[in-house]
């Protein structure tokens, strides 16, 4: 059964701004492996955007906001061998998530020059 559901969508440009004008941004904001993976492209920020709209994303899904004391970092995107996009949680993130009963997590990410969106689905964790 859909636990919940959450989608967001964010501007590159203004990504690309927050690189350039406060580069320590994305410490707080990205884990290790989300820095290598977003550096590797010629058009970085489209893909940290498209992994900070999976990290709204998923705030919007659990229902529970900025509750809890989660961080955007208990939040990592990585990708499978197979490029496909997943979340992996750490710290409150992943408490929330067991104290909601959530279970599987499908996501969906995609970016154009100007936009990033991310959506997200939870399945409770009897599905």
């Amino acid at each position: 059964m859909v636990l919940g559901i959450g989608t967001d969508i964010f501007e590159v440009q203004r990504m690309k701004n927050r690189l350039e004008q406060q580069p320590s941004f994305i410490d707080g904001i990205y884990t290790i492996a989300e820095i290598k993976y977003c550096n590797q492209f010629k058009n970085k920020e489209e893909h940290f955007a498209a992994r900070y709209a999976a990290k709204e994303a998923f705030l919007k899904a659990i229902g529970t906001g900025w509750r809890n004391g989660i961080r955007f970092n208990e939040i990592e995107i990585i990708n499978n061998e197979l490029g496909k996009p997943e979340i992996k949680l750490t710290g409150k993130a992943e408490e929330t998530l067991k104290t909601l009963k959530g279970g599987s997590i499908h996501i969906s990410l995609s970016h154009t020059k100007n936009l990033a969106i991310a959506f997200i689905i939870i399945n409770d964790n009897q599905t």
